[in-house]
């Protein structure tokens, strides 16, 4: 399989290929919530039956996100070296059996490992592929292909909280480990459907290279010269199957920018915005309310955003433009509100404008870097994002502390969402 590559799913209006890579797209989305969700939920009984402490269990659910974005970079690699459909599927295994290990655990470094090494890896490579997979299937319809197979988190957060709790009070939680790896298995179909989907000729001018190999000499300067040879080999091994290239373009930065600073503040939202809405008053009932409509509304931010501009409504630059500010303002405004209907309106926005911007940036990444640069970019931009929360993470909580209030922290989160707006105006001006 040394030639199978990406581009093996590339059409110009999608075809079953393309749906076939939504499908796949939308079931590892999905598989994620589960594994990830699946985990959070089993925190308290996991601190119990493991005789561990809340912090490491849940330091465990962050390495293994932290472990995705790290061999991000690796997605487009080993996606043209093996082919995509086979990529999904093995990452669909590794990820069906970090669950089922799990239940065999006897302390939380064995389910770290797990977790770990085994779902962050598979998660991390997957969502580069899958992701790939659909931008070279589409063109004319990308923004709603994408919005649809996004659509798989939404459902995960739906189905997977009341589905996990009712397997730990009937079976516990050996017994939902087991049946969460049994439910993720479901990747590794939808992969094995990838594989067996009729796909084009492939291109495979990305594929593995071997060493030259030259006569051999005693000669010293024959030896430095087979050395720089293959030295040279290596560097452009390198540049070409991790896109090592776009990190000296400018334009990548941008739109890197733009995806890293939305993720980030939705990001902190999710962590903190409970927190928030106590602080201002709110029962911890009303904060739950709040959350459940507001991901309904991003359910419908990311189906209704290809709508909108795969039909010609509004153009993506301008789409991004419109939620960017919306979502920064609302950002900015929560923390202030202590009656009930403006919460719950600026929750809405906060999460509908996150619907929009998580499937648009990813049309922005194609718009303005190519379909052939697909892999790398994805690639880098998750692992730039882990980054930025490994380093800043950490910060609306330590200015919350430092203030006593949520308010500092909640300009902050809107304040990095405004940022992309600096470089979105930078590459439509360039497009010009």
């Amino acid at each position: 399989m040394s030639g199978a590559v990406s581009n093996s799913l590339e059409g110009p209006d999608g075809g079953r290929p393309g749906w076939v890579a939504v499908l796949a797209f939308w079931t590892k989305n999905l598989m994620e919530i589960g594994i990830t969700k699946g985990l959070g939920i089993m925190l308290p009984i996991l601190q119990i039956q493991l005789t561990s402490q809340m912090w490491i269990i849940g330091w465990i659910a962050s390495l293994t996100t932290a472990t995705s974005g790290f061999v991000a970079p690796f997605g487009g690699l080993v996606s043209r070296r093996f082919g995509a459909g086979y990529v999904m599927m093995t990452c669909g295994v590794m990820m069906s059996a970090a669950a089922i290990a799990g239940s065999f655990v006897e302390n939380s470094l064995q389910l770290a490992l797990l977790y770990t090494l085994l779902a962050g890896t598979a998660i991390g490579i997957s969502n580069v592929v899958a992701k790939e997979a659909v931008g070279r299937c589409f063109t004319k319809n990308y923004a709603t292909a994408n919005g649809i197979a996004r659509t798989g988190y939404s459902v995960g957060l739906i189905v997977f909280a009341p589905l996990v709790q009712v397997f730990l009070d009937t079976y516990g939680w050996r017994g939902t480990m087991l049946l969460v790896g049994a439910i993720t298995m479901h990747s590794v179909a939808s992969g094995a459907v990838m594989v067996a989907t009729r796909q084009p000729e492939l291109d495979q001018s990305n594929a593995y290279q071997t060493l030259p190999q030259t006569e051999h000499t005693n000669s010293s300067s024959a030896h430095e010269s087979t050395l720089r040879s293959h030295c040279g080999s290596l560097r452009k091994f390198v540049f070409k199957n991790f896109e090592v290239g776009l990190l000296l373009n400018a334009r990548y930065w941008l739109v890197a920018v733009i995806s890293c600073c939305t993720i980030y503040a939705y990001l902190m939202w999710i962590v903190y915005f409970v927190s928030q809405a106590q602080s201002n008053g709110f029962t911890l009932e009303e904060a739950g309310s709040f959350v459940t409509i507001a991901g309904i509304a991003n359910l419908f931010g990311k189906i209704s955003q290809g709508l909108i501009t795969d039909r010609g409504v509004m153009s993506s630059w301008t789409l991004v433009a419109v939620c960017l500010v919306m979502s920064s303002v609302s950002y900015l405004a929560s923390s202030l509100l202590t009656s009930y209907w403006p919460m719950m309106t600026s929750a809405v926005l906060i999460l509908f404008s996150d619907g929009v911007l998580s499937c648009q940036t990813d049309v922005l990444v194609k718009q303005v870097l190519g379909v052939e640069l697909l892999a790398g970019a994805f690639g880098w931009i998750g692992l730039k994002v882990t980054l930025l929360l490994v380093a800043l993470g950490f910060l609306p909580g330590l200015v919350y502390d430092l203030t006593g209030s949520y308010t500092a922290a909640f300009l902050l989160i809107g304040s990095v969402q405004a940022v992309p707006l600096v470089p979105l105006l930078m590459l439509r001006y360039s497009q010009r």
